[in-house]
Parts: C-alpha cells; sequence; structure tokens
C-alpha cells in the first residue's frame, strides 16, 4: 500500500508539472517525495549494509524535503483551481499533497500522544521528580 501512495505521488506530480502556476514547488514535491520514499523503502528490503546506509541518507533527506513540501504546499492554501481565473494549481496535485502532509502530521501527534501516555503509565516520570524529605 505504501508503495502505491509512492507511486500515485510520483505520477500526480509529474502529470501535473506545468499544472501548477501558483507555486511549481508543489508538483516537484510530489515527485521527489514519491521517488525518494519509494526508493528507501524498497532499500530497506536489501540486506546489504550499503542499501541500509543509502536508505537512512534518504530518510534524513525525506524529513528535509517533508519540511518543504509542508511549507510550499501550505503556504499555498486554498489555492484557485480554475486556469482561466489566474494563477491556479490542480486540484488533485494540490489536495493529494496536502492531504498526505496533514495525515503524516497526524500520525506524527497520535505517535506523541501515545508514547507520553504509555510513559506516563509506566511511571517513566517518577524518576525525575524530586520527592521532598520526611524528617
Amino acid at each position: 500500500m505504501l508503495y502505491a501512495m509512492f507511486i500515485a505521488m510520483f505520477t500526480i506530480g509529474w502529470v501535473n508539472l506545468n499544472n501548477c502556476s501558483i507555486n511549481r514547488m508543489i508538483p516537484i514535491y510530489l515527485i521527489v517525495a514519491g521517488f525518494v520514499g519509494g526508493v528507501a523503502k524498497f532499500l530497506t528490503k536489501i540486506e546489504n549494509r550499503f542499501a541500509f546506509n543509502l536508505a537512512m541518507v534518504l530518510v534524513i533527506f525525506d524529513i528535509f524535503w517533508h519540511g518543504v513540501g509542508t511549507y510550499v504546499v501550505y503556504k499555498e492554501y486554498q489555492p484557485n483551481y480554475d486556469s482561466k481565473l489566474g494563477p491556479y494549481c490542480n486540484r488533485t496535485a494540490y489536495l493529494l499533497a496536502f492531504w498526505i502532509l496533514t495525515f503524516q502530521y497526524t500520525l506524527l501527534g497520535m505517535f506523541i500522544l501515545i508514547s507520553l501516555c504509555y510513559m506516563l503509565m509506566r511511571n517513566d516520570f517518577n524518576k525525575y521528580i524530586k520527592k521532598p524529605v520526611k524528617n
């Protein structure tokens, strides 16, 4: 399923490369994120130290590229989708980029929240809290 998402990102970005005059970086973000994500995912399946190291470099680049995509996509929030009304962006390309980024941030927030709840349930924070000394 993850490969399908990466292929869709790459394909929709490629097809709409010239259909986003409001900000040409939106389809470029989709192309690069789809390609890098797919290659990194594929490299994790290969049991080879070089492939693993290359995958880690791609993951680090993908984190940086995620930040670029966030800025580019959210900056143009609610773009014009009609090419006849001036600068526009293809509806499918923009909404794919927007919802993939939003979904990733939602997953990150849920992961942080669940991790904090887990740590609280295990009392992991108690070792950092100084307890008063009784006389």
